[in-house]
């Protein structure tokens, strides 16, 4: 079989080489999406500063109590400082040469430091040091060695490593189920476009298990050779993508990128495993087939859908289903995404699957358009897409997940961003915003709520926070937002009105809470909450007041001195304002302009804010979008090498059909005809597939039935798939018509 299976290889080399460009593909994007998560893991940061230490102690900016994954913490959003007197703790330790506090950023509490190098004496082994070191710092404290050292001067490099990590997690299994599903489907094009070999094997004696161990190892030798060849575009392809990811801000400069032989031999045997799958999948029906009606079918139209595909396909669609409604009644603001861009990819992959009783819909649809504009070749067209269903069902699938994957996740993506941004903007009820670079003077806000035409004037401070008393988890287990404002005129800058207590009472160490959130915590005015702040520090609040606010105001109500004292920076840099009845936001920005002047700070309208919010989501969904790009990247490869090997092997009919008197201009148009039935009826099947979960999610969130983004990302979409399928039919086509017709007709199909 091995002998056979080489043979096999090397008289269909042309077909053969379609299927080894997805498995090369697949296997490309998984090598560099294990890239993408060693980098995460390692989150290698070589220093600068901290060079000449062997060892640096720093704060753990990872929060182990949350109550979620002990394996996944939050990691907190402050800087975690480390009290200075450690320093001198340290130098006493046996093995210690010298050592220094260092400040990064911010200004640091008295008593604070951001780490403290450690530099080891000649000879001393820096593992021991490094246990001496552990067994005296406290449970807040790490040290760090080699490339970890930079760490304590990135803060963010710990989450940003989280980041790609989830990231690249997603998109591998994501790219896990499209590259099964594609070398599944090229496999069975491949299947049945050698029916007749198949078929006089089984005729001569063949066992089923001899071909399932034909195709098993014909797989497994494309696997190998693909994966090994994508090796080096693997590598390339994470480098670019991380690249891409610290450009916007997702991966943190200076963060170093890493592909060891771990993440590559991994992403090896899943993409090899991934071909096997696919075979297992495609060649079923093959080796199950008795010899006398495998023969009868080898001039036939064979079946291509077996019970098990479609089993398959309606199995995934139920897993849609139960993901969209899960989508839509439990999920919220921005964790919708969650649910929805799982159920985008089940919904692709099982219209796909379901692609031969469709393909037979959609022929059926659009046979009187096509015949009435192209006349008898139309009329030629149709009886092929009729009598090749199999196979026009082959090729249609990749465009299905195609379509469904760029149009669902795309809008899913744009629909949600407008629904928070219009959540966002009608919770910020400020008219202008003062930004004050080293710090907020108290006395400036109660001048600015002096002024005639200002409603109130409040200083802006924001950070993450945890509830550990009563104990208490946020969505995703991030955190709840932290605003700190001042108390006179939180009310007017806030979108929240007290129902219980006074924004008078804020003040120290006290908080606001929403009342339905204090209802399921169990607690009223006056009782006490411990939050675990931003910097990881534990701190004893009072509940001062309740209020009622607006959906999805995840937010908690501080003091600003109080909350500030926790942030890296330390202190507020900012006031909201907001305008009276008979003040517009140009007259009271000018009215603002005298006391911002003598404060060295710099007047903005609300714009400000938005601005910065829509930077943010703008880098946040360059990940998205980087997902979308890659996932449909692959679909269009496997699209293009499906068309393309379909037509290569017809060289046999093109030269019977101009026998018969069609000329290359007709046949070619023919082929034309065809391949615009494939994009036409892809794009509908898949667009309608997207619509399940579209639709739904934009009337909950945007209480529209046309979800947001505009008509041109779906023209955009449908234009490419018309052009890469028109042009993957046509190029084989016109290669496969060049020479003479009595020539082709004598080859080898």
């Amino acid at each position: 079989m091995l002998r056979l299976a080489l043979r096999t290889l090397w008289f269909r080399a042309g077909l053969f080489v379609a299927s080894l460009l997805v498995m090369l593909s697949a296997a490309a994007i998984m090598m560099a999406c294990g890239g993408l998560i060693e980098t995460g893991i390692r989150t290698a940061v070589p220093p600068r500063q901290l060079t000449s230490a062997d060892i640096v102690v720093a704060g753990d900016q990872e929060y182990h109590d949350s109550g979620g994954d002990p394996d996944e913490p939050p990691i907190l959003p402050e800087r975690v400082r480390i009290g200075a007197g450690l320093e001198q703790t340290i130098a006493g330790l046996d093995g210690v040469r010298t050592t220094k506090s260092y400040v990064f950023e911010g200004k640091a509490p008295p008593g604070t430091v951001d780490a403290i190098g450690v530099e080891a004496k000649p000879g001393q082994d820096v593992a021991q040091l490094r246990k001496r070191i552990d067994a005296v710092v406290g449970d807040r404290t790490i040290t760090l060695v080699g490339d970890e050292r930079g760490r304590a001067e990135l803060r963010e490099a710990q989450a940003s490593g989280v980041t790609v990590m989830a990231l690249a997690g997603v998109l591998t299994a994501f790219a896990l189920l499209v590259s099964i599903f594609g070398v599944a489907s090229m496999l069975g094009l491949s299947i049945a476009q050698r029916q007749r070999d198949m078929a006089l094997l089984r005729a001569v004696g063949a066992t089923p298990r001899q071909v399932r161990r034909l195709i098993f190892r014909e797989t497994l030798m494309l696997s190998v050779v693909a994966t090994a060849v994508a090796y080096v575009p693997g590598h390339l392809l994470g480098r670019f993508l991380f690249g891409q990811l610290a450009d916007r801000g997702i991966a943190a400069h200076g963060v170093a990128f890493h592909q060891g032989w771990i993440p590559t031999l991994a992403a090896t045997a899943v993409a090899i495993v991934a071909a096997l799958a696919g075979a297992l999948f495609a060649g079923r029906r093959a080796a199950r087939i008795k010899p006398t009606q495998a023969l009868a079918e080898v001039g036939v139209e064979g079946r291509y859908a077996g019970a098990g595909r479609m089993i398959l396909g309606v199995v995934l669609l139920a897993g849609a289903f139960a993901l969209t409604m899960v989508t839509i009644i439990v999920m919220s603001g921005p964790l919708t995404p969650a649910t929805g861009a799982p159920a985008v990819i089940l919904l692709g992959l099982g219209f796909a699957l379901l692609s031969p009783g469709l393909t037979k819909i959609t022929t059926f649809v659009l046979q009187w358009p096509v015949h009435a504009l192209a006349g008898v070749t139309g009329q030629l067209a149709i009886l092929n897409a009729r009598g090749r269903s199999s196979r026009m069902a082959a090729v249609m699938a990749p465009v299905i997940l195609l379509t469904t994957v760029s149009v669902g996740m795309l809008y899913l993506q744009t629909t949600n961003d407008k629904a928070d941004r219009q959540a966002f903007a009608g919770n910020l009820v400020a008219d202008a915003v003062l930004t004050i670079p080293g710090g907020v003077d108290p006395g400036l806000v109660h001048q600015i709520n002096e002024l005639p035409g200002v409603a109130g004037a409040s200083e802006y401070v924001n950070s993450l926070g945890f509830i550990e008393k009563p104990q208490d988890r946020s969505p995703m287990n991030e955190g709840w937002t932290l605003q700190g404002v001042t108390a006179e005129g939180a009310g007017a800058t806030t979108p929240v009105k007290i129902t219980e207590g006074a924004f008078a009472a804020l003040r120290g160490d006290t908080i606001a809470i929403e009342r339905a959130h204090a209802h399921r915590l169990g607690v009223d005015v006056g009782d006490p909450i411990t939050l675990r702040m931003g910097d990881n520090t534990a701190l004893d609040v009072r509940v001062a007041a309740l209020f009622s606010a607006p959906d999805d105001y995840d937010t908690l109500l501080l003091p600003a001195d109080t909350l500030a004292a926790h942030t890296t920076e330390g202190v507020a840099t900012r006031i909201l304002v907001k305008a009276n009845n008979n003040t517009s936001t140009a007259q009271l920005v000018e009215q603002l302009d005298g006391a911002a002047a003598a404060a060295g700070a710099t007047v903005g309208g609300r714009d400000v804010l938005l601005k910065e919010y829509d930077d943010e989501k703008r880098t946040a969904n360059f990940a998205i979008y980087i997902m979308v790009l890659m996932i449909a990247g692959y679909a269009a490869i496997t699209v293009t090498s499906t068309l393309a090997s379909s037509v290569t092997t017809r060289r046999r009919e093109f030269g019977l059909q101009r026998l018969a008197g069609s000329t290359r201009t007709q046949v070619m148009q023919m082929v034309g005809l065809e391949g615009m039935l494939v994009a036409l009826s892809g794009v509908v099947i898949g667009s309608a597939g997207a619509a399940v979960i579209l639709v739904p999610v934009s009337l909950k969130r945007l209480d529209s039935v046309v979800p947001a983004g505009g008509p041109w990302i779906f023209i955009a979409l449908a234009i490419f798939t018309l052009l890469l399928t028109l042009s993957a039919v046509l190029l084989p086509a016109w290669r496969a018509t060049h020479g003479r017709p009595a020539e082709a007709a004598l080859a080898v199909e």
